[in-house]
Order: structure tokens, then C-alpha cells, then sequence
């Protein structure tokens, strides 16, 4: 395993502690919170935390099984199983978004009065603050380990951060107008979001266990560092795939009938090596091929 892909791992390690920990803290905070104001939108907001802190222990546990290295029974390693944990995630975050527009529905039909709003404003921007926090250092983890896992966790602690802004606007707008359904309006728009999130988690997902095909960039790069050895006549036969953080390439190369399996077997280690410097988590498999065959 090469030193990015292990640096990578502690990320994704880190990240999963952080995020339950966050959790826990948010769900605590709001529970006193209710207590101490009553407000149906804190209570909302805390069985959407609720909601976050199971999702991300799922999260924590995919992470921690999709960095083990292969095995005997694993031979391309665990990474689907951040895909997996994604796909439990986007189930997750469906039910929350599901109650929130239920219950952001019923407090339309039937609004209560909010109480103690100054004290729930100030609770509410600190489970804000360390939201955005959380979030802004899960964005650092994904741009340098590309985890799918820790972009749905983001994804629920990004509609989390709306939430808590739109009871603490729904509250100050029901304090300055007396009208109690803004944050039944709020609640809705989030709930609308979040329903987004889990098609785009679940679109993603599906890819990874599918084996779909990487991005068209990614193709052209790969065999455009194939193609640059003059001994390369031709490549074909090119699959990719994703499983975790890590890419799988195969392909094949038509090289001139002349050539010993000793050079053969060079220039394939040669595109290899040159392939990972580009990408260093890639596993490459290489298929030489005698010119005369390439049809």
C-alpha cells in the first residue's frame, strides 16, 4: 500500500471519529435545548441529529472495513463496502427527510407558539458553528481521498447546517411578525434537499457496485500515457472501474511482433509505472499483444 493510500486511510479514520463525536455533542446539546425551551423546531431539529448520529456510526463502520487491505476472500480489497455504507446512509437520510416534511406539514396545519427564543438562538448557532466545522473538514478529506462514504456524510451535516439556520430564521421570523409557520416553510425546502442528497448518494452508489465505467477524463488520460511509448502500435479492450478510493484499469496493447517477452514485459511495467505516478491508487493489469492479433 503506498503512502498516500495509508495517509488517505487516516483521513478517512479521522473523519468517521470526528463526525460520530460531532454527533453526539449536537444530539446532547438540542436534548437540553428542548428541555429547556420546549420548541417543536428544536425538536425536530434533534431527532434529525439523532438521525445523523446513527447514520454516521454507519459510516464510521463501512469506513473502517472499506481500508482493510485485500485478503484471501478479498482479492480487489473492501472498498465497495463505502458504497454500502452510503447506500445505508441514503436510507437513513430518506427517513429523516421523510419525517421532517411530515412533521413540517402538520405544524403548518397546526402551529404552536415558540418559547424562549433567545436561548435557542444562541444553542442553535452553536450547533451551527460546530456543524460548519465538522463539514468544512470533511470537504478536506474528500478532495484528498475522493471517499464516497465521507461525501454522504457531508451531505446530511450540509442539509443539518440549513436546518439549524432555518429554525433559527423561522424563530426570528415568527418573534418580529407572530406568524408560527415559517419554520414549517423551512422545514419543507430542507426536506426537498435532502431528498436530492439521497438520489445523487444513491446514483453514486450504485455506480461503485455496478462497476460503472470511470469518467471519460480519466479514460482519455490513461490511454493517452499508453499511446505515448512509440513501441505501443495500438490499445484496446480498456475497463475501469472504482472501488473505494481505489481504480482498477485493465487493457490491452499491440506491440510489434519482433519484440521479445523480456521487452514486452518491460515497456508494460514501463506504462504501469507511469500510470501510477499519475494515479498512485490504480491497480493496472496489462495485456501485450503481438501486432499480427490486433484485429
Amino acid at each position: 500500500m503506498s503512502p498516500k493510500c495509508q495517509e488517505n486511510n487516516r483521513l478517512m479514520k479521522q473523519a468517521g471519529y470526528t463526525s460520530v463525536s460531532v454527533a453526539i455533542f449536537l444530539v446532547l446539546l438540542k436534548t437540553v435545548t428542548f428541555v429547556l425551551t420546549g420548541s417543536v423546531a428544536i425538536l425536530s431539529s434533534l431527532f434529525d441529529s439523532v438521525q445523523d448520529m446513527m447514520t454516521s456510526a454507519v459510516n464510521m463502520i463501512a469506513i473502517r472495513q472499506a481500508v482493510n487491505p485485500a485478503d484471501k476472500e478479498h482479492r480487489f480489497g473492501h472498498g465497495k463496502a463505502q458504497a454500502i455504507g452510503s447506500l445505508i446512509q441514503s436510507f437513513i437520510i430518506a427517513a429523516a427527510g421523510l419525517f421532517l416534511l411530515l412533521e413540517s406539514v402538520e405544524r403548518f396545519c397546526r402551529p404552536r407558539p415558540l418559547h424562549q427564543i433567545c436561548i435557542g438562538l444562541i444553542i442553535m448557532t452553536v450547533a451551527v458553528i460546530a456543524t460548519i466545522i465538522l463539514v468544512r473538514f470533511q470537504s478536506y478529506v474528500i478532495r484528498r481521498t475522493q471517499s464516497l462514504s465521507i461525501r454522504a456524510d457531508r451531505a446530511h451535516y450540509a442539509g443539518d447546517i440549513l436546518m439549524n439556520v432555518g429554525v433559527m430564521v423561522s424563530m426570528v421570523l415568527t418573534y418580529l411578525t407572530g406568524w408560527t409557520r415559517w419554520d414549517s416553510l423551512f422545514g419543507c425546502g430542507v426536506a426537498g434537499y435532502l431528498f436530492i442528497v439521497v438520489y445523487q448518494i444513491i446514483r453514486e452508489s450504485l455506480g461503485m457496485l455496478m462497476d460503472t465505467e470511470m469518467s471519460d477524463d480519466f479514460r482519455k488520460q490513461i490511454e493517452a500515457v499508453a499511446r505515448s511509448f512509440s513501441s505501443v502500435k495500438g490499445i484496446r479492450d480498456l475497463r475501469t472501474r472504482q472501488s473505494g478510493s481505489n481504480a482498477f484499469v485493465q487493457f490491452c496493447i499491440i506491440l510489434d511482433d519482433s519484440l521479445t517477452l523480456r521487452q514486452a514485459h518491460d515497456i508494460t511495467d514501463q506504462i504501469e509505472d507511469k500510470i501510477k505516478e499519475r494515479f498512485p491508487d490504480t491497480e493496472i493489469i496489462i495485456h501485450p499483444e503481438p501486432q499480427r492479433n490486433k484485429l
